[in-house]
């Protein structure tokens, strides 16, 4: 498990300031950044996790598209909600993400071991495909697929999936999940309500 959340935790870490290129160069370039980041002797030790966790929601914040990502996890939900709530939700989920993966990176981050890039598809419509193994230190290899779409200032994360399981689906089924059981904004009270290891 805990090599498992440090594939997902690499693959939504991608920081900003790479220039506009191939998806795949785009990430590679922007993953070995954060990982340098990390790796910098002045952010080492248990008092400085907080500082790590910083560097890891300023990279998720420049890289992820988030209002993407929020619309796709909440479905068909998503065209029955307001404006107002559109924005609330998008500010909650990331604030989410940005939380339960900055935590766990800055933890786990030093059990990789190395990255092999496996190539790039490019989709119509500016969407992309990048795919790449983690392999730990312990020599466990972790596939993982980046599902990006090109904005103005670069290629985004909307989607990660890690060994076949996509982090949109997963989400989407636990939160259509609690919408069945009780509402929307019972919903929105749960996401609220739950430490970001909780969900």
């Amino acid at each position: 498990m805990k090599h498992l959340l440090l594939s997902a935790l690499l693959t939504l870490s991608l920081a900003a300031g790479a220039l506009a290129q191939s998806p795949q160069a785009e990430v590679k370039a922007t993953t070995d950044a954060i990982l340098a980041q990390l790796k910098d002797p002045k952010v080492q030790g248990d008092d400085k996790k907080a500082e790590r966790r910083q560097l890891v929601r300023a990279a998720m914040e420049k890289r992820f598209a988030w209002e993407d990502s929020a619309r796709a996890c909440l479905g068909p939900q998503w065209l029955k909600r307001t404006p107002a709530e559109k924005t609330e939700f998008v500010q909650l989920f990331s604030e989410f993400l940005k939380d339960t993966y900055s935590e766990k990176i800055a933890t786990y981050y030093g059990d990789l071991d190395s990255i092999a890039y496996r190539g790039e598809k490019i989709l119509e419509g500016d969407y992309a495909s990048v795919k790449m193994v983690l392999t730990t230190k312990a020599k466990v290899d972790h596939p993982v697929e980046y599902r990006m779409n090109k904005k103005a200032d670069g290629w985004k994360v909307y989607d990660v999936v890690i060994e076949g399981v996509s982090l949109v689906k997963n989400y989407r089924d636990q939160f259509d999940a609690i919408i069945a059981k009780s509402s929307y904004d019972g919903l929105i009270k749960e996401i609220k309500a739950k430490k970001p290891s909780s969900l």
